[in-house]
């Protein structure tokens, strides 16, 4: 054959080169098998990142779902929540109708039977406190109608498995153990059993909460109340989180001035629900990031000031970037991150009177030379660095970098905006967020109210209390 080769030699070629194919192509397979395990494990890490809300449900709902509770026709009720109390401390007599409220007969009425309502409260000592009322029921001997007897502190409808309701000092105390706290609901009436041998049940909470802020009640007019306050605040901080309502994917907004903090429910993520917070005639600055909702057309008539603690850390990743590659890019980020901490630590030099008015204004105008000279410049090499350069030159062109050098009474950062959301992403962690839009809508106005309360050096029991009453 002319190499020397022999056919025996060539087969065993052939042969070694066929095993070598059949062991890359199982090396190729298994290559492939830990990439897309790798790729999993990196959508897991940037979804915890990116701290997303556990999913409550399936995204698809039920043609038909089943209604919550007792069905028509299944019996009556075993269990009342709260249960009907053992001990109880005092009685008080309601005074006797004489009156029908459906024909308008006055007179005696006919007496049938007697019901009785209990409000189990806490004692200025933490002592339990149950008040047992005996509600006279008469009959009318013209329409034959149910008369009950009223007490200003029961509800028309207490009555049956719903006549065990719970005080107003000891509801506010569970809504604030709650949304103050981040106690589950699940957890409080074991909490209560433990502390002081009360007996309450997860849907007496959710139930009592539901109608202390029904539309119309001195709550929902409260956090009404707030939400204007808000609106005529000098500057108002924004951010939002993400949330989940039902089996849809949603966001929870915070509207934060000094002393008022809103929450906001929202299954849209734009600027509708900002514009819809701020009010039509907000003339005050609104601080946020730079989240693309904020540059709309509908805002550009708004004073902003941007999140310097952002910028810095999207200059610190650039810079992070550019150290990976050869030359001096990172350098660019370096410079812009240490402008803006220079900023922050200038704004905190006046708020605490290391520097005065005159030193601040003449220190600002050295940081604006300083980040314009970083702006004004040819276009970079690094496609990194000149995004960077482009994006903040856009905010420095809308006036949106210093408005705080302007007025020291405007914060350099959101952090404010990011403190009250912290409680909320705990509440999502250890909840599955909002069955509905009811419960949506009591968490956020009760949160608005235990959070603002916070703000201002108040108790929150307080607060609750005095609303309920």
């Amino acid at each position: 054959m002319g190499t020397g080769m022999t056919e025996k030699d060539l087969f065993e070629i052939i042969r070694r080169q066929s095993e070598q194919i059949d062991q890359l192509i199982a090396e190729n397979k298994a290559l492939k098998a830990e990439i897309a395990r790798l790729k999993k494990r990196i959508e897991e890490l940037e979804q915890r990142e990116r701290k997303s809300a556990a999913p409550f449900s399936r995204e698809k709902r039920a043609a038909d779902p089943k209604s919550p509770g007792r069905r028509p026709g299944e019996g009556t009720f075993a269990h009342k929540s709260p249960p009907t109390p053992e001990q109880i401390t005092r009685g008080v007599p309601v005074n006797t109708p004489n009156t029908c409220p459906r024909c308008g007969f006055t007179g005696p009425l006919i007496f049938t039977r007697q019901d009785k309502a209990w409000v189990t409260e806490l004692a200025p000592q933490n002592a339990m406190q149950v008040t047992e009322y005996h509600v006279p029921v008469m009959e009318c001997p013209q329409c034959h109608h149910a008369v009950r007897g009223d007490h200003s502190d029961l509800n028309a409808d207490q009555v049956g498995a719903t006549a065990h309701r719970l005080g107003p000092v000891l509801h506010a105390t569970l809504q604030t153990l709650h949304h103050e706290l981040g106690l589950p609901v699940r957890r409080i009436g074991r909490v209560m059993n433990l502390l002081g041998g009360i007996q309450v049940t997860q849907s007496a909470i959710t139930q009592a909460a539901q109608r202390l802020v029904a539309d119309g009640s001195a709550l929902s007019a409260h956090v009404d109340g707030l939400q204007t306050q808000v609106q005529h605040a000098p500057f108002v901080h924004h951010d939002d989180t993400g949330w989940r309502i039902g089996a849809q994917n949603a966001w929870v907004g915070t509207f934060r001035s000094a002393d008022i903090v809103v929450f906001r429910a929202n299954l849209r993520h734009t600027n509708v629900e900002v514009r819809e917070g701020l009010g039509q005639n907000f003339t005050g600055v609104l601080v946020s990031d730079r989240f693309s909702s904020y540059d709309s057309r509908f805002l550009q008539d708004v004073r902003q000031q941007k999140c310097l603690a952002h910028l810095i850390r999207n200059a610190d990743e650039v810079a992070a970037g550019e150290q990976r590659r050869p030359g001096r890019g990172e350098l660019y980020g370096q410079r812009a991150a240490q402008v803006f901490r220079d900023g922050i630590r200038l704004h905190r030099d006046v708020t605490t009177g290391v520097c005065t008015r005159e030193e601040y204004a003449q220190q600002g105008e050295e940081l604006t030379l300083r980040l314009d000279a970083l702006l004004n410049r040819a276009p970079l090499q690094s496609k990194a660095n000149e995004r960077l350069r482009l994006g903040i030159l856009k905010q420095r062109v809308l006036d949106r970098l210093w408005r705080f050098l302007k007025d020291p009474d405007i914060p350099p950062t959101n952090n404010a905006a990011e403190r009250s959301l912290r409680t909320v992403v705990m509440a999502r962690k250890v909840s599955q967020c909002s069955k509905n839009a009811v419960g949506a809508q009591t968490y956020m106005r009760i949160k608005s109210t235990v959070e603002t309360a916070r703000l201002r050096g108040q108790d929150p029991v307080a607060v609750l209390t005095g609303l309920m009453r």
